[in-house]
C-alpha cells in the first residue's frame, strides 16, 4: 500500500481478484497485458505491459503515472 499526493494505490505483481478496502489505484503486472480500467466500485486498474516482448497481441510498453492532489491521474502508457 502506498499514498502519495492524497491517492491510496496498492502495488502488487499478481493483481488481487478484488481491490484492497479504501484503495483508489491498482497498479500490477504479471500479465505484461497493458490495463487501464475502472471498476464499478471507481477503483482505477492500471498495469503498464511488458517492456521486453509482445504479449498477446499487445506490442511491448511501458507507462508513466503522474499523480497530483485534486487532479485525476494521469496514466500514459507508452507502446515501443
Amino acid at each position: 500500500m502506498l499514498e502519495r499526493e492524497g491517492w491510496r494505490c496498492c502495488l502488487t505483481h499478481i493483481p488481487p481478484r478484488r481491490s484492497p478496502p479504501g484503495v483508489q489505484l491498482v497498479l500490477h503486472g504479471h500479465t505484461h497485458v497493458p490495463r487501464d480500467e475502472t471498476d464499478a466500485a471507481g477503483v482505477r486498474w492500471l498495469n503498464p505491459g511488458c517492456i521486453s516482448r509482445a504479449q498477446r497481441g499487445a506490442p511491448p510498453s511501458y507507462a508513466w503515472l503522474t499523480l497530483e492532489k485534486n487532479r485525476p491521474p494521469v496514466w500514459k502508457l507508452v507502446p515501443l
